[in-house]
């Protein structure tokens, strides 16, 4: 993930509200399915799938499957510079108000009742 158009890719997936807070709720959670994400963000199911399928392509995030679930976290094997740029964005975004929404929003939701099978 060294080459210019990897960084480029990555940098481009970075340029869109609703990908920030998307990565925000992983980096507060850990990993998240697609259920969960949409009901912090209020995004249809295509549209944040949209999202984090575009964040998976610019190797920001990585998926496993558990079950029914596919479970969504940052990608662990980012290069250094841009897990800097990541953890840069989250410093300046705890002040942003749907941020913090979207964190006290999070803590509060469980998986079994909002995800269908």
């Amino acid at each position: 993930m060294g080459d210019l158009k990897n960084i480029t890719k990555s940098l481009k997936a970075l340029a869109d509200e609703n990908r920030i807070r998307i990565l925000n709720l992983l980096y507060r959670k850990k990993e998240l399915c697609v259920c969960e994400i949409r009901e912090v963000i209020g995004l249809s199911q295509p549209t944040v799938s949209s999202h984090l399928k575009l964040l998976e392509n610019s190797s920001l995030v990585t998926y496993s499957k558990e079950g029914k679930w596919v479970n969504y976290r940052i990608n662990t094997d980012l290069n250094a510079e841009i897990r800097k740029i990541l953890n840069s964005i989250f410093k300046v975004a705890e002040i942003d108000k749907k941020i913090k929404e979207d964190g006290m929003k999070i803590d509060k939701i469980d998986r079994k009742k909002i995800c269908r099978s």
